[in-house]
């Protein structure tokens, strides 16, 4: 029960941080184009933008290079949200018996800062450090570097640090800014490994010229790294293959479908100083895996984007680390987003509404997780230096026996439901 009440408290935090990285403006600056160059309302991808981070943060154009810059230039880039935010939580469980949690008001706005671009050709970087907050103290988010076209070939890339999975979605990139995806941090065990954090370690990456044939390889240490011994530290292999198809109809112009997986090792013993374990002397590795497919499709006009995505995700953790013998999860989510409104103008604000369902179920036990998200975003500016959106958003989540009754001590299933009002900004 504790495990899963973990898993739980996990998941429940995230609805208290607002920001989200890889928003960066900078790049506008830097070509002297509109965010929406780039995105379809931001922190969408379109395919302009997809190209343009699967190149290493180039266009090939002769503008890359950063000498070709005014010495004013700055590659950076802020991004923060002020908002109110109500949220209540059912069943907790306190002192005196059970009761639902009510909180409001306006958090301490945390922030992301990004520097990013290239070094010189096909060498880019990215260095995000967020938070700068009471709560949450600034930290380093993401650091990397990437070498690109190795050989002339843009199906060898190479990049070595801390950064983000290639993932059927991002966990960086949400549109929603109470609630990440779910099944991402799912676990049978507790384990120190989620999809959507950034991890450590190499990847090597391709694609075609369009980016429509695309491929990753990492090879990474879990974000919370236990130390096992050994040339690789705990390690994990992530792979995502994806294939673009432009189909001739005006109900479905575009699709895309993809496979990934993960296979890692974990520790389950370690040498202890002062009855604690040692970082670095953990043996008797044991398997975890997650596997999945996930489908991406435009329905009607590719300049007023109907996105539909699907992602599936199966996982299996060794019941040596700490999972229910023969336990084991399913789950995803479904995720749509509509641009109604298209100008045909450098500064075009545009309206953005987006709506997911989340799920996780396992075999055996509680922590069953079923949540929706709505909201409607308004762009109030989109232009080359700086963008602000308007942001509403609703979300409500229920996990199965992740409480337990005062009395009886039968489980409980939490209900948190949160709403948020605000602006969220970067230049």
């Amino acid at each position: 029960m504790m495990v899963r009440c973990l898993r739980t408290a996990a998941v429940l935090s995230i609805l208290f941080a607002f920001t989200r990285a890889e928003a960066i403006p900078a790049f506008a600056k830097k070509y002297g184009v509109s965010c929406s160059t780039c995105h379809s309302a931001w922190p969408i991808l379109n395919q302009v933008g997809q190209n343009f981070r699967d190149n290493g943060y180039q266009f090939g154009l002769g503008k890359d290079d950063p000498v070709t810059l005014s010495n004013a230039y700055v590659p950076l880039a802020i991004r923060a949200t002020g908002a109110y935010q109500y949220t209540k939580i059912t069943n907790q469980l306190t002192d005196a018996g059970n009761t639902d949690v009510k909180t409001g008001g306006v958090p301490t706005p945390g922030a992301d800062f990004l520097l990013a671009g290239t070094v010189a050709r096909n060498l880019s970087y990215l260095v995000v450090a967020a938070g700068f907050t009471s709560d949450e103290p600034a930290a380093i988010e993401s650091a990397w570097a990437r070498v690109s076209n190795i050989a002339g070939s843009s199906w060898l890339n190479v990049r070595v640090g801390k950064f983000e999975l290639d993932l059927p979605a991002s966990s960086h990139r949400g549109v929603s800014l109470l609630a990440d995806y779910a099944v991402y941090g799912a676990t049978n065990a507790g384990i120190p490994f989620n999809l959507g954090e950034n991890q450590t370690g190499v990847e090597l990456d391709g694609h075609n010229a369009n980016s429509g044939t695309r491929y990753s390889l990492s090879v990474v240490s879990p974000n919370e790294d236990p130390g096992s011994s050994g040339a690789w530290s705990s390690p994990t292999v992530y792979g995502h293959v994806q294939q673009a198809f432009d189909l001739s109809n005006t109900v479905v112009p575009w699709a895309r479908v993809g496979l990934f997986g993960a296979m890692g090792r974990l520790p389950t013993t370690f040498e202890t100083s002062g009855g604690e374990p040692m970082y670095g002397t953990g043996t008797k590795l044991k398997p975890f895996k997650r596997a999945g497919a996930d489908l991406t499709a435009i329905f009607g006009y590719p300049s007023t984007p109907f996105l539909v995505n699907a992602t599936y995700v199966y996982g299996k953790d060794d019941e040596a680390l700490g999972g229910d013998p023969g336990n084991s999860f399913q789950g995803g989510f479904v995720e749509v987003n509509w641009v109604p409104v298209s100008e045909l103008e450098y500064d075009a604000t545009p309206w953005l509404v987006f709506a997911r369902y989340d799920a996780v179920k396992y075999k055996t036990g509680p922590g069953d997780l079923s949540g929706v998200t709505a909201g409607v975003r308004r762009y109030l500016a989109l232009g080359p230096r700086a963008s602000m959106a308007l942001h509403v958003e609703f979300h409500q989540d229920k996990v199965k026996g992740a409480s337990s009754d005062f009395t009886s001590g039968d489980p409980l299933d939490v209900t948190t439901q949160a709403v948020m009002l605000g602006l969220d900004f970067a230049f």
